[in-house]
């Protein structure tokens, strides 16, 4: 019997492959890598910092995304001095672009039979108070769930974490107050209590309570300008009738340690965190005094940029830190 013979179709054709010709369009021009490198640029908003991410050079995330430039014709991202924005094809490409991403996770999730392992690097800039007893707690069950993901912190006062974030220095922030920047979104995570404390030798060590008015002449430590905690402890006593000029600053500083340390010495007294000092409360190295009429209470924040692109990272960080 003879085979019937089948010509070749010719390309352009009624009879071409349609889907063969569909992904011909795209062969050597739009590989994953060049895909990823573009996804990694819109999260970091920056090509040197999605160079770091991707752990390559800068010219080669350049030349990946210029090589998506040339395949569409289109700019896809503005270039400012500090950092990149998506114009209207970049944005039209990164939500097609997130689509398939998270339908290869999906995939492999099936056939592994598992969740993918998800890495990269997470960016965290945190105010002093959060950084010592709310986010070790939190990241310890963090690494549990994406041991993968490596964070790195930077810890300054509120206003410099939210900055951070602001700038794209950050992910994420960590902070003790509503950032009044309108580039960043907040989202109360945790309540904290600031306490007046002095140490085991201090003459006030066995009050139960004293007088707004007493501190005017209490030694004390107190905050930075760009401290949330003492804007909130400052909050707290001019409700109380006492205005911060009239308190008796011994020292000023930003450093929880130092003025743990003074108080603990029985140099001052200072308003610390409930939660960061409840093991000094316990053994008796620090000894709470009320204050009548005066309890600063705070909500700690986690704040992000409204316009930076949510990198896998950060995404399961923030989903971890609700389901808390």
């Amino acid at each position: 019997m003879t085979m019937g013979h089948h010509p070749t179709p010719e390309i352009g054709s009624d009879a071409k492959d349609e889907g063969t010709g569909k992904l011909a369009r795209y062969d050597g021009l739009m590989e994953l890598r060049h895909l990823k490198t573009f996804l990694t640029v819109a999260e970091a908003g920056n090509f040197t910092r999605a160079a770091e991410r991707l752990e390559v050079t800068q010219a080669a995330v350049s030349q990946h995304v210029a090589t998506l430039e040339s395949r569409y014709g289109q700019t896809l991202f503005e270039r400012g001095s500090r950092s990149v924005t998506l114009t209207e094809a970049g944005k039209i490409l990164l939500e097609t672009v997130t689509v398939v991403f998270e339908l290869l996770d999906a995939a492999d999730e099936r056939i592994a039979g598992s969740r993918p392992v998800v890495t990269g690097r997470l960016r965290i800039a945190s105010s002093t108070v959060p950084a010592e007893w709310w986010l070790p707690e939190v990241l310890a069950g963090f690494r549990v769930v994406c041991p993968g993901v490596r964070e790195t912190l930077i810890v300054s006062d509120s206003r410099g974490a939210s900055t951070a974030v602001a700038n794209g220095e950050a992910d994420v922030g960590v902070v003790g107050e509503l950032p009044g920047d309108k580039r960043l979104a907040a989202r109360a995570v945790a309540e904290d209590e600031l306490v007046l404390v002095v140490g085991v030798d201090h003459p006030l060590a066995k009050s139960e309570q004293i007088s707004a008015t007493d501190l005017t002449t209490l030694p004390l430590v107190v905050r930075g300008a760009g401290s949330a905690s003492q804007r909130c402890v400052d909050e707290a006593l001019e409700e109380a009738g006492v205005h911060r000029d009239q308190l008796v600053t011994w020292m000023e500083t930003n450093s929880v340690d130092a003025t743990r340390s003074a108080v603990t010495c029985g140099l001052a007294a200072a308003f610390l965190s409930r939660r960061g000092i409840a093991g000094d409360l316990e053994s008796g190295r620090l000894c709470h005094v009320r204050v009548k009429r005066v309890r600063p209470r705070r909500q700690l924040y986690l704040v992000t940029a409204v316009d930076r692109v949510v990198g896998t990272p950060l995404r399961e960080f923030l989903e971890f830190v609700e389901s808390q």
